[in-house]
Parts: C-alpha cells; structure tokens; sequence
C-alpha cells in the first residue's frame, strides 16, 4: 500500500511539473494547433502576422502598387507587418511561396490558375500537378508591349525574325505572354530569333544600348521605368494585328485584347495588344486570420492609395473576389462577410 501510495506521488509531482512547464514556455494546446510553420506567426494571447509580400523589379507597377498596398495594410491592421519585397516577379514569387519562403506575391492570373489547380504543359510544364497556391485579390490589368528604337526597322511582329529579342525576365510570366503572341505570328522562339531573358530594367537598358533590337514589357501602363526610359531614349512600341491576338487569346483564355492609347508613354502611338489581370496570391498554409486581416484592410482602405499609382484606380471589392486560383478560405471569409460572393 505504502509503494502505490508513493508511486501515485511521483506521478502526480511529474505531471505538476509538465503543467509548470508548459505554463512557463507560454504554450497551450490551443496555442500549438494554431501555429503555422512560416514567417507568419499565429498565438492565442498575442496575435501578430509577419507577411512578405513579393513584387518584382522595382522599376515596375508591382513594386509600386505593392509598396502602396502594404503600407496601407500596415496602417489599418495593426496585427500584420507586411513588408514588400522587391523580386524577379510572379513565376519566382509563386516559387518562394511553394517552397514556404513567402507569404505571399504578385503574379499575373495565369500562373495563378496552373499553379493552383495544375495541369499546366510548355511555359507552365512545372505546374503539372495542383500546388498550395490560393487565390487573395484581383488587382488591375498588365498591357504587354513589344518595344524597340524609333529608328529601328521593326514596325511589326514578323518583323522580329533574325533579331535579338528579350522576351521577359525568366523569373515572371512576361516571357509566357510574348512567347504565345510570337507564336500566333508563326514564329519560333528558338530558331527565328536570338531569344534572351533580362529583367525589365536590363531590358530597357540593353535595348538603350544597342545590345538588343526589342525587348518585351508587361505591365500596367504607365510603368515607371518604362517611362523614364522612354523620356531619355526614343521608342516605338509595336502594334500587333488584333486577328492574330485573338488567335492568341481562343488558345489562352486568361488574356484579352486590349488598345493602349496613344501618350500612355511619351512618344507611344496606339497599338494593340494582350492584356492580363494581376493578382495576389499566397501560400494555402498562410494562417486564415493574417489573409482576412490583409484582405479587409486592402479593399476597405483603396482610397489610401489610389494615387500611388493609375492602375490602384481598379482596384475595389467587387472585382478583387475574382481571383483566377482557389480563394483562400480567410480571403474567402471576408468576401462573404462583405456580400461579394455569395
């Protein structure tokens, strides 16, 4: 009797301790079930979301609209820091958001569906299978443009054939978008032309330099870079025959043609081309509370940044909800709270 006595003792002084232990480290159950590996950092006493958010290069609207959008985020939620992180551009964020390195990034609708829902082949071949990509917000429309000298030869697509041409940085989908017009002109990218693959800065700085005869930008018009490239060199921007792009578009039916009107950028005539929706995606592991938190300082807020830039002018709620992969369950939530999804 006296050994089961003591032995009940033991036990019940090592479960003390376990319970002084666990009350020390500030840890609970609840605690524990709610933590989510990542940056983004979720606790019951003390709720704080650290996000980065991922761009692209700094010269161009995702940087810019990205800046904005995390700023007014940070002044309106207090539990989040969200930190704009300037990058290659879509296909790289989508990267660091699978590998878990990301919270969230830029990237245009199509590698947000192919990398959500999978079954992608060619540009999009390593999104085979379905990814733990989720749907945030739709932003605005990216115009892609085809740009070379004033002086160049270049007046249309078919013209490219035996130049050098830069299709887009390799870390985006801009190379996706100027690959599939090419294409549609019955182009080879590997034989009919020199193909190289720089940022949207080096782009426009080889073009500049002679280095290369065009070079391919995406981006919401007008882009910073492109405009300062634009008031220092003479461009011309190359129109695309619109019957062509729609052969484009019934291949690829995430883009639309568009015009771009003439003083977009200096010197600019207008032309005609693809458009596509940029959007903001994240990881399907980020904590449902950072992405409603985000998501609900964002569209409620668009009026604390709509000067940063023309292309925040199309950002509201009713078409933010329109995202091209799977909606966040947190993004999800505030869309329904708000009666924009039913």
């Amino acid at each position: 009797m006296k050994a089961t006595k003591e032995l009940f003792a033991l036990i019940l002084a090592a479960a003390m301790v376990l319970s002084l232990a666990a009350c020390g480290s500030g840890g609970t159950a609840e605690t524990i079930a709610n933590a989510a590996p990542g940056t983004a950092e979720e606790t019951v006493s003390n709720k704080h979301y650290d996000i980065t958010l991922g761009t692209a290069g700094t010269t161009g609207t995702y940087y810019v609209v990205g800046a904005a959008i995390a700023n007014a985020v940070n002044n309106e939620a207090p539990n989040l820091t969200v930190v704009a992180q300037a990058t290659n551009g879509g296909v790289e964020n989508i990267n660091l958001i699978l590998s878990g390195d990301m919270e969230m990034g830029f990237t245009n609708a199509d590698a947000a569906y192919w990398s959500c829902y999978g079954g992608g082949s060619g540009f999009y071949s390593s999104y085979t299978n379905p990814g733990d990509v989720r749907g945030v917000m739709r932003l605005y429309e990216s115009q892609g443009h085809m740009i070379t000298t004033a002086n160049s030869s270049i007046n249309s697509y078919a013209d490219l054939v035996g130049k050098k041409v830069c299709l887009g940085p390799p870390s985006s989908t801009i190379p996706a978008m100027s690959i599939a017009i090419l294409e549609a002109y019955g182009i080879d990218v590997e034989k009919d032309i020199e193909a190289s693959y720089y940022s949207i800065a080096e782009g426009l700085e080889k073009l500049a330099d002679g280095v290369i005869d065009a070079t391919f930008f995406v981006a919401s018009a007008p882009a910073s870079g492109l405009t300062s490239q634009a008031v220092t060199t003479a461009l011309k921007f190359v129109d695309a025959d619109p019957e062509i792009l729609n052969k484009v578009v019934e291949t690829y039916p995430y883009y639309s043609v568009t015009t771009t009107k003439e003083g977009a950028y200096p010197t600019m005539n207008t032309v005609n081309t693809l458009k596509i929706y940029t959007e903001i995606v994240c990881g399907a592991n980020v904590p449902d509370e950072a992405v409603y938190q985000f998501v609900k300082a964002a569209v409620e807020n668009t009026s604390t940044y709509v000067d940063a830039h023309v292309a925040c002018q199309e950002i509201n709620g009713e078409t933010a909800c329109q995202s091209s992969a799977q909606l966040h369950p947190g993004a999800e939530r505030y869309y329904r709270e708000a009666g924009l999804i039913q």
